[in-house]
């Protein structure tokens, strides 16, 4: 691919990178649906308790073997730093998608209190979500063992969202063994207007969703009660059903997020990539400054050609819940959760690996 060649108008690029985005199951632009409640939380992340927990950890790691229990059971090791060569249209596409926590005004910069690794495989016709737990207690490439929604943060340092990108697919590739070939980053701005522009969404709520403590903007709260049935939601209610996680917990609200992609995905391809097009510079000017990517215009609409005919029996959509996980309290008394190898490696093996 010469990328130099292309001269399409921004708009129109940003245009078509969404309708793949809208028209594919990681519906990425949507991605952040899936961030953590972190608004009674310090919004610089260097204080956060994840970062305070990571210096302490860190020093414990240099010092000697980390106390964290692992379970070696055929976990794949695929390169850390993997080379890219030309997509042909035949080889499985990893893609991590991030939610940060950001405001209006804020630097790219802080916790992925939301992270997922979508698949697609062109030879199976196939598509693998996989949502990754924030408190997954993990080995940060050249920062020891931490969080794993600190390692954007860790690889950001000198204001560099890119670099945090880099170390946030280095950390998954090294621990679930996971090759990632590129990555996508959303906010708040980004979900909310992405989905009112969609016209909303429609999405069965199996029972009655009551949060009396769910946090607003202003680190006070605003009550969320969502009655059971097939619900119309609007940009700002659907983010609060993928966000709030008081009426189960944090797996539950992870099993909710990627419900709230899938209905975007079926309303964006629904309205089709025409219509999406004509709403496209109405888009661009609101979610624009809420996106960060490294795909390139070119695997753009390459990947929107393809995932667009992929049915919807051929999504699979998986959480690293209590199945694969276990509860861990660190030396320095964090509680976190650290992978069991012997359940995880065979998922790992069917979504990313078709075996």
């Amino acid at each position: 691919m010469n990328r130099s060649k292309s001269h399409i108008p921004g708009w129109l690029a940003f245009a078509l990178s969404v309708a793949f985005v809208l028209s594919s199951v990681a519906v990425i632009i949507f991605a952040y649906l899936t961030f953590q409640v972190v608004m009674k939380r310090p919004l610089n992340p260097v204080e956060s308790d994840a970062v305070a927990v990571a210096d302490v950890d860190l020093q414990l790691e240099q010092a000697g073997p980390a106390a964290a229990p692992t379970v070696s059971v055929g976990m794949p090791t695929p390169t850390l730093f993997p080379t890219h060569e030309p997509w042909e249209g035949t080889d499985r596409v990893n893609i991590l998608l991030m939610g940060i926590d950001r405001r209006p005004g804020e630097a790219f910069i802080s916790r992925t209190d939301s992270m997922m690794v979508a698949s697609i495989d062109p030879e199976t016709e196939t598509i693998s979500i996989l949502s990754v737990p924030r408190d997954l207690y993990v080995s940060i490439p050249g920062r020891g063992r931490d969080r794993i929604n600190t390692a954007f943060v860790y690889g950001s340092a000198g204001n560099s969202p890119e670099g945090g990108a880099s170390l946030a697919m280095q950390t998954v590739a090294y621990n679930l063994g996971v090759p990632v070939d590129h990555y996508v980053m959303v906010d708040f701005s980004a979900v909310i207007r992405g989905i009112d522009i969609l016209g909303g969404i429609d999405v069965y709520v199996p029972q009655p969703l009551n949060d009396p403590t769910y946090p607003d903007m202003n680190y006070g709260y605003d009550p969320l009660y969502i009655p059971a049935g097939t619900q119309h939601l609007d940009g700002e209610l659907a983010l609060k059903y993928a966000r709030t996680r008081h009426v189960d917990n944090d797996f539950g609200r992870a099993s909710r997020q990627q419900q709230v992609i899938l209905a975007a995905r079926d309303k964006a391809v629904s309205m089709g990539v025409g219509s999406l097009l004509t709403k496209a510079p109405s888009l661009y000017q609101q979610v624009e400054s809420g996106i960060k990517t490294d795909l390139s215009l070119e695997l753009l609409i390459a990947l929107a050609r393809m995932v667009s005919e992929i049915p919807e029996e051929n999504i699979r959509n998986e959480v690293l819940d209590y199945n694969y996980v276990s509860s861990y309290r660190t030396e320095t008394g964090a509680q976190v959760l650290v992978l069991n190898n012997a359940t995880a490696a065979p998922l790992i093996q069917e979504l990313f690996y078709g075996e």
